[in-house]
């Protein structure tokens, strides 16, 4: 038997659970809960957006992916075997670091196949919106988040191991909210809160931008279910779940043809 790595922690619903990997010569899920061992196809098709987090759907149902498949996306790793036991996936401190630091040994290929399109495609919802613009060889994302609260943040990146790793990976994720929501009396050990006035988090920022560059994290959650690296440009502003998935389904159309 190969070697696993194992990782176990606390769901968003305050749930554990576990997730083992192994190595494989494909990207293979497998959902282990109430006694059945479910195959999870990986394809935009079956994921939504479900209360701010991605949710894959099918024969079975598994939760809160994003981050984790951020990781795998950051470090290059398509050629997986993942057993997730329980139904949603550990959410840590909210961002992707801790799969990385379980993962970074895991032995990657250079042969995974690449998206690559020569034509323009934009998908926006009102004020917001993606644009994919044709480039070489490798992948950038020029991210924008406005809002009352925080002003204007902007941060662009080329998206390499070695830059997902410290650059994007530490990010955690955040909700604009006010005085009324109870997290902020007794903060929970993830993510932060921003309102008006202040940022509540359990720990000091990690970045004085760490919120834009938690929208890039998230953002490659989502181009992995490509389960291919996707090269140009992209510009995106104030992004969500829910275009993102309507952004990668148009990559996807686009370059079947």
């Amino acid at each position: 038997m190969g070697r696993v790595w194992n990782i176990e922690g606390t769901s968003l619903n305050g749930i554990r659970t576990r997730v083992e990997f192994s190595l494989s010569k494909t990207l293979i899920f497998i959902l282990h809960n109430d006694g059945k061992h479910i195959p999870i196809l990986i394809q935009p098709e079956n994921a939504c957006a479900f209360n701010h987090t991605i949710l894959i759907k099918g024969a079975g149902r598994v939760k809160t992916v994003e981050h984790l498949f951020s990781a795998l996306y950051g470090l290059n790793i398509f050629n997986i075997r993942i057993d997730l036991f329980g139904n949603e996936v550990p959410f840590f401190d909210g961002s992707s670091r801790e799969f990385v630091r379980l993962l970074f040994d895991y032995p990657i290929t250079n042969d995974f196949e690449q998206i690559s399109l020569d034509k323009e495609i934009l998908v926006q919802d009102k004020n917001s919106y993606l644009l994919y613009e044709p480039a070489r060889g490798k992948l950038t994302i020029d991210m924008v988040l406005e809002h009352p609260f925080i002003g204007k943040q902007e941060f662009a990146i080329e998206i390499n191991r070695e830059n997902y790793i410290h650059e994007i990976a530490p990010a955690r994720t955040f909700v604009f909210t006010d005085l009324s929501d109870p997290r902020l009396k007794e903060l929970p050990p993830y993510g932060f809160g921003i309102t008006a006035e202040r940022v509540y988090s359990f720990e000091p920022l990690r970045f004085p931008d760490e919120a834009v560059r938690h929208k890039i994290l998230d953002l490659l959650g989502e181009l992995y279910l490509l389960r291919k690296k996707l090269v140009g440009r992209i510009r995106a502003y104030n992004t969500s779940h829910l275009l993102n998935l309507k952004f990668i389904r148009e990559i996807l159309r686009n370059w079947r043809g």
